[in-house]
């Protein structure tokens, strides 16, 4: 095999792998789950009060027994 042919060989092995590496890449890239929607920016606030499904749930030994959940700071110097 001449040096000129071995070349053309070398390059098109190379151009090859390469053109296989890209391909895979893009496969495995594409099959992965849709990206999720973006959160929201800020806190979100419900329309309403919070209803309990069960309305005999809040008895009154839970209703003693009750904490406030924690609530965020105040930003400083606002």
């Amino acid at each position: 095999m001449s040096t000129r042919t071995r070349m053309v060989v070398v390059v098109a092995v190379i151009a090859a792998t390469v053109v296989l590496s890209a391909s895979v890449i893009a496969g495995l890239r594409g099959t992965g789950d849709p990206a999720a929607p973006a959160g929201p920016a800020g806190p979100e606030v419900a329309g309403g009060p919070a209803e309990h499904t069960d309305p005999d749930y809040w008895t009154e030994e839970r209703m003693r027994d009750a904490k406030p959940a924690p609530m965020p700071e105040p930003p400083a110097g606002g």
